[in-house]
């Protein structure tokens, strides 16, 4: 509590030189300038906080692939940035996620090296804000958030909105409080640049997030003393999204056009509680993110008569790519003024199919953190931007398509690694429940209305009553990485249940602790 309380204090302060430093005027010239010096900043980067530092991991595994500063500036000026990054992933210069996360050394041949995630911390950031990976009962991976950073992230997004007209439409908000800041950030992002944000609601209300509310209230009580007006977020009912169906329809009843903020799973279920109820939401614009935008759910929407779009991003990293009018379902146009982004082909550890990892480097003086060929372990097909828009006429001329998770449970927009869950799986259910590891495995599938989290349980062991195995589960769930944030969430939409069924099998035959939605697609394409 203390911890927190000294947190939040912080993050007061640095909301408040947030908000009160002006928005850039031109925010086209701003990802314009940075398209144009992406070398620049990447081997000002390099330089400053890898080969100018004590104690940048990277520095060790530039040694150890022999390969100086010298190196990498005539590499990147004769072959351009992405070349060199690829010589340099073949050259042992990458991170895992495992290592990323400081879960796993990093071991180059004979070379070995310890590391936490707070290792990667940009040392030339000054943050003003903290943003954190996880949920309340575990730091996580912690990123310094400067101004310069919020302010970038926030011209971005504004290119995002220009480009499908939301600026003309009333704004709702279906997002996430603290502890998670994005809605927070989001809010202030669209009204600091003249956007209608009409409405906040979001999933919860129990008792235990009681002090959660009461410091997301402060901070917009906060922000409209400094005269953004913000609404305060409303709590939607235990598992009920027809709160915002019939406020999109009221708006569009009045003659308004909508657009709404939110995770997928949530976005379907509001249009889906719109065809139930009989609610005229078309015309709408939904735009999601933070899981998968797969074909089923895009369609869901489209038959309330609403769009779908995509956006891309990650905690550690900031905003990674955003749909343009012309694309469709999980593609998005890479934000390259401040990413670089390869991919290569590789074995999915706890999934067991090939994919296309992405490896994420980034290039600006202020990122929260140096990355250089850092998995997220997600994957992707990155290729030339197929459309004709504003944003490829800017620029931003590469698209990363067909987006998903390979290592991390996404589904309700909620993030687990899932390395952090193997423990549960594989230790505390068997020795409580009794089984093998084997028994026991995590499912993200398709549901009727939005990703489900199904854990299987085969059925040898005998047992019953799927809630005792439910309660075990989200109890232990709750000690794990960012497992405090999903257990609530996931509580609160109905969106996890036990089932006793036999495990999946993939490839060879062989059960894994995770079945995924993204790597369940890749193994049913395989075997065609």
């Amino acid at each position: 509590m203390r911890r927190e309380a000294s947190y939040y204090s912080k993050m007061a302060v640095g909301w408040w030189k947030f908000i009160r430093t002006p928005a850039a005027p031109d925010a086209r010239a701003v990802v314009r300038q940075g398209l144009a010096e992406r070398e620049k900043n990447f081997l000002d980067l390099l330089k400053r906080a890898v080969f100018e530092s004590t104690v940048s991991p990277y520095r060790k595994l530039f040694a150890w692939a022999d390969c100086s500063y010298l190196d990498v500036e005539q590499s990147v000026h004769r072959n351009g940035l992405e070349a060199a990054l690829e010589q340099l992933r073949r050259a042992g210069i990458y991170l895992t996620h495992d290592e990323f996360k400081g879960k796993k050394p990093i071991v180059r041949g004979a070379n070995s090296i310890e590391v936490h995630a707070e290792d990667f911390t940009n040392p030339l950031a000054k943050g003003v804000m903290e943003g954190s990976s996880s949920g309340s009962r575990s730091r996580g991976t912690i990123s310094p958030r400067s101004l310069e950073h919020l302010h970038h992230r926030e011209a971005q997004e504004s290119l995002y909105w220009e480009e499908f007209g939301v600026y003309d439409r009333s704004i709702v908000m279906l997002m996430q409080i603290l502890p998670s800041s994005v809605g927070l950030r989001r809010a202030a992002g669209y009204v600091r640049r003249g956007g209608k944000l009409q409405a906040w609601f979001t999933i919860g209300g129990r008792v235990l997030d009681a002090h959660y509310h009461a410091v997301t209230k402060f901070l917009v009580l906060e922000s409209r003393l400094a005269g953004l007006k913000l609404p305060y977020p409303v709590p939607l009912p235990h598992n009920d999204f027809s709160p915002v169906a019939r406020w999109i329809a009221k708006r569009k009843a009045a003659g308004e056009r909508v657009a709404m903020m939110s995770n997928v799973s949530s976005g379907v279920r509001v249009a889906a509680a719109a065809v139930e109820l009989g609610l005229d939401v078309s015309g709408s614009q939904f735009f999601v993110g933070a899981e998968a935008l797969t074909d089923a759910k895009q369609e869901t929407i489209e038959r309330a008569g609403a769009s779908a779009h995509a956006r891309y991003g990650c905690s550690e990293i900031g905003l990674i790519g955003m749909a343009c009018p012309q694309m469709r379902g999980n593609c998005v146009h890479l934000m390259e003024d401040s990413l670089a982004v390869l991919s290569h082909r590789k074995l999915a550890p706890l999934s067991g199919v090939e994919v296309d990892s992405l490896l994420f480097t980034t290039l600006r003086a202020w990122a929260p953190l140096v990355l250089v060929n850092a998995e997220m372990d997600d994957a992707g097909t990155i290729g030339p931007a197929s459309c004709e828009c504003g944003l490829k006429s800017l620029g931003l001329t590469k698209q990363v398509n067909k987006i998903f998770s390979y290592g991390k449970l996404t589904g309700q927009g909620t993030t687990l690694v899932g390395g952090d869950i193997l423990n549960i799986l594989e230790k505390i259910l068997p020795e409580r429940f009794g089984g093998v590891p084997t028994d026991y495995q995590l499912v993200e599938k398709e549901g009727s209305f939005q990703t489900e989290i199904e854990l299987r349980v085969h059925p040898r062991l005998g047992l019953t009553c799927e809630e005792d195995v439910k309660r075990v589960f989200l109890h232990n769930l709750k000690k794990v990485w960012g497992g405090s944030m999903t257990e609530r969430h996931w509580t609160r939409t109905e969106g996890v249940r036990v089932v006793f069924a036999e495990p999946f099998l993939v490839g060879s035959r062989k059960v894994l602790p995770l079945h995924l939605l993204g790597t369940a697609e890749q193994e049913r394409e395989r075997s065609r």
